[in-house]
């Protein structure tokens, strides 16, 4: 017994389907093929890409952490930087500072030498005057003995001015203590000039 061959589909040696109707094939058109369904499982992701993308949201989940620092790191160069700039303009002010003391102490030590200059110039004026005077005596110019003599600044001025170029003196010239305090004698002047050094001295009072 022959089995018959159920009508159907079946496929040529071209690739494509022909149609049986269970005893001889039709002249239907051959079909292609319906392509096989396939279905693409989901690729695991590989190790470095779950590291990677741990990283990723760590740094997202972190990011404002990291941001908070970096400001905070920013605000505190800033903050060092201002501290630095503040000393070292201090330190420059001291600096500037301790040169101006320095040179306001050597102007006054030069200061201090001047005055001590002029008041030896003026013990020495005092002297030229007691010799003159005392030539004066022995000329029979004026009475003697002279006891002392005493040079002062006229007008106000003062040896301790050191503005002053120059400075006129009025010189007493003692020749009898009267016994209550006072002194009986003669008036006589000087001119000192400060710059040159030199003076000029005479009888009277200038």
């Amino acid at each position: 017994m022959t089995e018959s061959v159920p009508a159907g589909w079946y496929p040529t040696p071209d690739g494509s389907q022909r149609y049986w109707d269970g005893e001889k094939w039709t002249n239907l058109p051959p079909i292609d093929p319906e392509p096989p369904l396939t279905v693409q499982r989901p690729k695991r992701p590989r190790r470095k890409t779950l590291i990677i993308a741990s990283i990723v949201l760590a740094i997202v989940l972190l990011g404002g952490g990291t941001a908070g620092a970096l400001v905070w790191k920013s605000a505190n160069d800033q903050e060092i930087a201002a501290i630095a700039a503040s000393k070292a303009a201090a330190a420059e002010a001291k600096k500037e500072q301790d040169a101006a003391d320095a040179a306001q102490a050597r102007q006054d030590a030069a200061d201090d030498l001047e005055r001590e200059s002029r008041a030896a110039s003026t013990a020495q004026i005092e002297s030229s005057v007691k010799t003159m005077a005392e030539g004066h005596v022995v000329d029979g110019v004026i009475d003697g003995p002279v006891l002392s003599v005493s040079c002062s600044p006229t007008g106000g001025g003062s040896v301790d001015d050191l503005t002053e170029l120059t400075t006129a003196f009025e010189c007493f010239v003692s020749t009898k203590d009267n016994g209550d305090g006072t002194s009986t004698g003669y008036y006589y002047n000087a001119t000192m000039n400060w710059t040159s050094g030199s003076f000029t001295y005479g009888m009277g009072r200038g």
